[in-house]
């Protein structure tokens, strides 16, 4: 199932890579979602999350109480006009489950646009696309919520 989010922030893409790829962002980004525990590592052009979600009760009975999520991604060099694209994966460890997908971060809108395309996959036979509909919104609300976060983070900092 394919999964699409555009998120349009009011600065230079410089900034919002900049934002994008600081730990106190990524924070801030995790402190606004229900986890109940998580990591995050920025190593360069890499960043990385691994939190524990309240399991939503669609994905409950697969999964039990906790949802844990992986979430990698790498940002490749920037372009002349500061634009970058880069590779987003998504994991739900123990489970069949995995996102791969883009992340395109380039001048536009208010300022900069990031766009995230990716394909969800649930290899569960027989389950498999009905758990897909049923978690596809869940992690596009969570790509979503970088919006807020994000548009809060800039407006500190101006």
């Amino acid at each position: 199932m394919e999964i699409t989010s555009r998120l349009d922030f009011p600065a230079d893409p410089k900034t919002v890579y900049t934002m994008m790829t600081n730990k106190d962002w990524l924070e801030e980004l995790v402190s606004r979602s229900e986890a109940t525990s998580h990591t995050i590592d920025v190593a360069g052009t890499t960043t990385r999350i691994q939190m524990s979600l309240p399991a939503p009760q669609e994905v409950a009975r697969f999964v039990g109480s906790a949802l844990k999520l992986n979430q990698t991604i790498e940002w490749g060099e920037p372009a002349a006009d500061d634009s970058r694209e880069g590779t987003l994966v998504i994991e739900v460890p123990g489970m069949p489950v995995q996102m791969n997908g883009k992340a395109r971060l380039y001048p536009g809108g208010k300022g900069t646009v990031v766009d995230y395309t990716g394909e969800l996959k649930v290899n569960i036979p027989l389950m498999g696309k009905k758990v897909e509909q049923q978690a596809a919104p869940h992690i596009k609300d969570a790509i979503d919520a970088q919006q807020a976060a994000g548009d809060d983070w800039l407006a500190a900092r101006n």
